[in-house]
């Protein structure tokens, strides 16, 4: 049994659109435990334990090394009244960045 170039690409490409699903999801939840555990140590309560991508693009790293960076979106209430934003980076399979908008102290 023989492959045509297109059979062979669109496989590929299905292949690669599997992976991405699967690591996407991977990443969420690595970012979803990070989040939680960042709220708790400051004090206040990640709302909805979800966080909801908002970017993804190819960035390079510290050693030069293209990789893939998303960026999450995350609430979070100090108060139980307010809610508040927070944005968590994920650069490869490294968080570099969870920042919590200002906010009131309970």
């Amino acid at each position: 049994m023989y492959y045509s170039l297109s059979d062979l690409f669109w496989l590929f490409l299905l292949a690669l659109g599997g992976w991405y699903l699967w690591a996407g999801m991977a990443a969420k939840e690595q970012v979803r435990r990070a989040a939680t555990e960042h709220c708790r140590q400051m004090g206040v309560q990640l709302l909805d334990d979800t966080v909801a991508l908002t970017r993804t693009r190819l960035k390079r790293d510290g050693r030069g090394q293209v990789r893939l960076q998303r960026s999450y979106e995350f609430e979070f209430t100090s108060t139980g009244e307010h809610r508040y934003s927070g944005i968590a980076v994920l650069h490869g399979q490294r968080i570099t960045q969870i920042q919590l908008s200002p906010h009131h102290l309970a």
